[in-house]
């Protein structure tokens, strides 16, 4: 950011307790994570940290956050918000904990994040909430693990929790409200633990907050915090007044709602006044009959996913960092649905795309600072698709199991203006995303690994690479069958690149059939991907459940890819080397997408010169009548604007005056999975309706690649 002046606090206070009561809250709400984690006998929350916690005032507004998934920042305000108002003048005491889990009346991203939350009393006056927030393995429902592709409605999606049911009274369990639940799901003894896990997550914070204010003082702890939301707020709200005031407008797609694999449109305008943003959604689908509709506490969760990192990278996250920003959203669309909507995995599917979409409003927004750092916040899409597999079944011992794997976090990031993008590196609501062991899954459940990889055909390509996501193969090993639901949420419509940096690749699953696997298991073999053969490759549908799995089939899975960042042409030639050198990219798709000719595990820096000029003169269908620098910056291929217009920093190329350099530039439009193909990029064709298309933007004057978005067809951008 340009530097600016020290603002002095207010008179009477010290900048060093300011500090340490901040951090201090911090630290409670990891500690909180911390006694969670201990506590729990779920991977899902000690391998894969898919939990949050968090305290709030009395009137729920965020007094500390802590760092796990980012997205239930908008489910956890919104219920302890609605608990607040549902449990208006009824008498609380210390001990008394609330659960909930509904989308639509308690704000929960999906079912299975089940939200607890605790009074906290100094005396006997009420001065805050502990809230901690799970996803919990199973809670009942037509489907195992919550996630209901079938469902047509809420009711078969699972045992819905509205705000106010109070399940601990005075530290003690409501023993009836207890028996109901266990007899509504499928692994009570590990669902009463985590709910256990979770009381203990809220009393370890009551105990350190409470601490906290003895410390202090309660009126000294409140005059702080106060201040703290108001620094916040001021931190941000500067940095938005850097962003070029006006309307920003883009699209994103959800794929498939479990029962139709249709595309539903999610729509969001920009408006930047001054120091203040309003996101609205107005023009999004209507909600749909399938489980990927976004409940509005999950809608508020996505937006604040983009916007902090981008806008508030270094900023303590409480109240103040999000009152900047409006939303909007029309009651019965896809991101603010009512009952009977079916939710279960509304937050994967919708909710991911509204931080896609956000991602490139603040791209196109940021772009055209004058402030470099702000500039400098432009990245390209993150691969936000987790890929679920959950298996029900029983083992060979008798034991009844339902295993959610946590390997479908395994997405990769966009590439970012100075570096790759992280490889596996989670959605990007996942702050401190998390895969499992293979040994730790092979222990507790009865599956046997065969291979866990990056997948080398799902990066972005670019001056900067996308990160790569996973793929990986189970077998079964002390059952018989399971039955399996799967979701691939970004299967056909994937992420976008930045700056002429491509899209990544999809997601998706097949079940090989009757395999040799045992076989080669027997004779010492190593069961890879080259040496695994199958009667059949049955390639499963985006969305599906009850899908059986058998003893001697294999299970696979492979997930999106991050978009990359500037031309792949810009990259530098010894970092295509490496890439080959290291397995991240074949030497085909270094020659045919990089320009880079590699012999011997080394750039031909001559060759790859020729290589380069074919390619953009190919792109134009005659030379260039200006050259690119060789020296030219990995990411300087996004177009700039000067006094006298839009220009090309990599050649100084000229892009006219108008408010879009597109206007100027050569636009080139294939079917995505078509033209990603040719860069050795796996995305899933669809076989009818609306196409899902490319436009690839050039420099006329030097065939630089400028922008490559994707788009689905007959609809005005």
């Amino acid at each position: 950011m340009t530097p600016q002046p020290a603002q002095p606090l207010p008179p009477g206070f010290d900048p060093v307790t300011l500090e340490v009561i901040r951090m201090r809250l911090d630290s409670i709400v990891e500690e909180m994570g911390i006694a969670m984690i201990r506590s729990s006998g779920s991977p899902v929350i000690t391998e894969a940290g898919d939990f949050n916690t968090a305290l709030f005032d009395p009137a729920g507004r965020i007094y500390a956050y802590s760092d796990y998934v980012q997205f239930h920042i908008g489910s956890g305000s919104v219920a302890v918000q609605n608990l607040v108002k549902a449990i208006e003048g009824e008498p609380l005491a210390p001990g008394d904990a609330f659960i909930c889990n509904d989308p639509h009346t308690a704000g929960a991203s999906h079912p299975p994040d089940t939200n607890v939350i605790s009074p906290i009393f100094h005396g006997d006056e009420l001065i805050g909430w502990a809230q901690s927030q799970a996803h919990l393995v199973d809670v009942g429902g037509m489907t195992p693990g919550g996630f209901a592709p079938g469902a047509l409605d809420c009711y078969a999606e699972a045992l819905r929790l509205p705000p106010g049911v109070k399940i601990f009274e005075r530290g003690e369990p409501v023993e009836w409200v207890r028996r109901i639940l266990l007899n509504n799901v499928r692994v009570p003894a590990l669902f009463w633990n985590d709910v256990r896990s979770l009381v203990a997550s809220n009393n370890t914070g009551i105990r350190r907050l409470l601490g906290t204010i003895g410390e202090f003082g309660l009126d000294r702890f409140r005059d702080y915090t106060r201040l703290s939301f108001e620094l916040a707020e001021q931190v941000v709200r500067e940095r938005i007044a850097q962003i070029p005031d006006g309307t920003y407008t883009a699209e994103e797609w959800t794929e498939h709602n479990g029962h139709v694999d249709g595309l539903y449109r999610v729509a969001c305008t920009m408006t930047k006044r001054e120091n203040q943003i309003t996101f609205d959604f107005s023009g999004s689908s209507e909600q749909t009959g399938g489980f990927v509709n976004c409940s509005y506490g999950a809608l508020v969760g996505s937006v604040a996913t983009a916007v902090v990192p981008i806008l508030a990278w270094d900023v303590p996250f409480n109240e103040g960092v999000m009152t900047a920003f409006d939303i909007v959203a029309e009651p019965g669309s896809i991101v603010n649905p009512r009952p009977p909507a079916p939710i279960s995995n509304g937050h994967l599917t919708t909710g991911a795309r509204v931080s896609r979409l956000v991602t490139k409003l603040m791209n196109d927004a940021c772009r055209a600072s004058a402030d470099e750092v702000v500039r400098a916040r432009t990245q390209g899409g993150w691969g936000d698709s987790w890929t679920g597999g959950i298996s029900a079944g029983t083992a060979e011992d008798g034991e009844y199991f339902v295993l959610f794997n946590m390997d479908g976090g395994g997405m990769g990031a966009g590439a970012q203006p100075d570096s790759d993008g992280l490889d596996c590196a989670g959605m990007m609501t996942q702050v401190n995303n998390m895969l499992p062991d293979v040994e730790m899954n092979e222990m507790l459940y009865p599956v046997l690994y065969l291979w866990k990889q990056l997948n080398i055909e799902s990066a972005g390509h670019g001056a900067h690479r996308g990160g790569l996501g996973l793929r990986f193969a189970w077998t079964l090993h002390g059952a018989r069958e399971v039955t399996q639901t799967v979701f691939a949420p970004s299967a056909q419509v994937t992420a976008d690149g930045f700056g002429g940096g491509l899209p990544g690749g999809g997601s998706g699953h097949e079940v090989w059939r009757g395999t040799d696997v045992a076989q080669l298991l027997r004779d010492g073999r190593v069961p890879t991907r080259e040496a695994l053969s199958a009667a059949e490759r049955e390639l499963l549908a985006i969305n599906q459940q009850s899908v059986t799995i058998r003893s001697g089939d294999v299970f696979v899975e492979w997930i999106a890819g991050g978009g990359g960042y500037g031309d792949p042409l810009l990259r530098d030639p010894q970092l295509v080397a490496a890439d080959v050198r290291n397995g991240y990219v074949t030497a085909e798709v270094a020659a045919g997408t990089y320009g880079v000719l590699v012999q011997d595990g080394v750039a031909d820096e001559t060759a790859t010169e020729r290589a380069r000029a074919a390619l953009r003169e190919q792109r134009l269908g005659e030379a260039p009548g200006e050259q690119v620098s060789s020296a030219a910056a990995a990411g300087s291929s996004a177009p700039r604007r000067d006094p006298d217009g839009w220009y090309v920093p990599a050649s100084g190329a000229r892009l006219g005056s108008g408010d879009d350099w597109r206007d100027s530039a050569r636009k080139v439009t294939h079917v995505a999975a078509e033209r990603l193909a040719a860069h050795g990029v796996r995305v899933r064709p669809r076989e009818h309706g609306h196409r899902v298309l490319i436009d690839e933007f050039y420099s006329p004057s030097c065939g630089t690649l400028l922008d490559a978005r994707i788009r689905v067809e007959a609809v005005a951008r």
